[in-house]
């Protein structure tokens, strides 16, 4: 095996050979109901589980897998120094905003985001039959721990979004409500995104940053990519890096370094994390449409001239 070889498999995350850690967080002990899992890929997002020699080394933003059981939740915090962005990968999981001595309550599902701001006050639960599953990112190779506002040692509504359950309002897209008008200009609805068509053979949907996107970026872009069967785009490198986090189907990924090219394929919720400076690729080999979030790590607009394979 090459040296690049090696390399490049030290930047793939596959889930099937990853391990839920059931002891990610701190002050759940003696809280069955703040039971929760986290799987690490990139860096060790809210936990301090910082020196996990399983994960990526971290750059600009951080990513990891959270299984909530049915019925358990996150109490109410925020993140002083970086914005929180949720991917739905399983299930519907209910996120609440505080807003003063009230919660405005949504459901994020499957490929949704909700995007929170620096500083916004947040608590999820699962109020769902089975389990449920998240994709978090946070906005910083190295977060400062969250601040939780609403733990059940001190507060009885912290399984109700920190508000007492008849202050807890739920989410609707008809409200004129301006706190559900604020929470909304953050929860993009898969379902309701347009797809845009990209001469290199493959279609995107703006998630975070770049004109046109559903919400703005601070500290990383986020684009959902379409990728038809035998389509791919020609090598391209970048000043930071990006990551491919995959929801459906195969994908394909090449390294070039020296004229020499090495490839992995991954798949659904596999990623790769490809470095700043690595010339890289990609490609589908399936027979099936794949979409794979593509993550990179800048506010900044898109300078990449994809070119069709």
């Amino acid at each position: 095996m090459s040296d690049v070889q090696k390399e490049m498999k030290k930047f793939v995350g596959r889930h099937a050979e990853k391990q839920w850690d059931w002891n990610a967080f701190s002050r759940t002990d003696g809280y069955a109901e703040l039971r929760r899992a986290q799987m690490r890929y990139v860096g060790a997002g809210g936990s301090p589980k910082v020196d996990d020699p399983d994960t990526i080394k971290p750059e600009h933003f951080t990513l990891s897998f959270l299984e909530l059981p049915q019925g358990n939740y996150g109490a109410m915090h925020t993140h002083a120094d970086c914005e929180e962005t949720f991917h739905g990968i399983q299930g519907y999981t209910s996120v609440g905003w505080a807003f003063d001595d009230e919660a405005v309550v949504a459901k994020v599902g499957p490929k949704d985001l909700l995007w929170q701001p620096i500083g916004r006050p947040h608590a999820y639960k699962n109020v769902m039959s089975e389990p449920v599953m998240l994709s978090i990112m946070v906005g910083s190779g190295k977060p400062l721990p969250p601040v939780i506002h609403t733990h059940p040692d001190s507060s009885p509504y912290a399984a109700t979004f920190g508000a007492t359950p008849d202050k807890v309002i739920e989410f609707s897209s008809r409200s004129e409500d301006p706190r559900i008008k604020e929470y909304a200009k953050h929860l993009v609805r898969y379902s309701q995104q347009k797809i845009h068509a990209h001469s290199a053979g493959f279609g995107y949907m703006k998630y975070v940053g770049g004109d046109g996107a559903a919400v703005p970026a601070v500290h990383y872009r986020e684009d959902l990519i379409h990728l038809p069967a035998g389509k791919g785009v020609k090598t391209y490198e970048r000043e930071v890096e990006d990551v491919y986090l995959v929801f459906e189907g195969l994908l394909t990924v090449g390294w070039e370094e020296d004229g020499k090219v090495v490839e992995q394929q991954i798949g659904p919720r596999d990623i790769i994390f490809n470095p700043p400076g690595r010339k890289h690729y990609f490609r589908n080999d399936g027979l099936d449409t794949t979409q794979f979030m593509m993550v990179t790590g800048t506010r900044t607009p898109e300078t990449v001239k994809f070119q069709a394979a």
